[in-house]
């Protein structure tokens, strides 16, 4: 579990809650039914969990700027592609 620190954005989908920090990272807790906490899994999470994205090393990509929640999907907009990664995974 990491510390959410300095929030930025904190969003909230239907079961399942994101918060992006000031260091561009992202926390996913709730009912993860749909993959939808973007950690691989379909479990629930009680704390906050930090969410890992593939292209986190590649450049200019591994700023996160904004997330968005939906009823059974995440999302997270980087600073070069608009809505770049769809965070559930069926």
């Amino acid at each position: 579990m990491g510390t959410l620190g300095s929030r930025v954005k904190v969003v909230a989908g239907e079961s399942h809650t994101l918060a992006l920090t000031a260091d561009g990272k992202v926390f996913a807790w709730g009912k993860g039914f749909f993959g939808r906490l973007g950690n691989g899994s379909t479990k629930d999470q009680s704390v906050p969990v930090e969410v890992e994205f593939p292209f986190a090393d590649e450049s200019p990509c591994r700023s996160i700027l904004s997330v968005a929640a939906g009823a059974y999907h995440s999302l997270a907009l980087t600073g070069k592609f608009f809505s770049s990664m769809l965070v559930s995974r069926f």
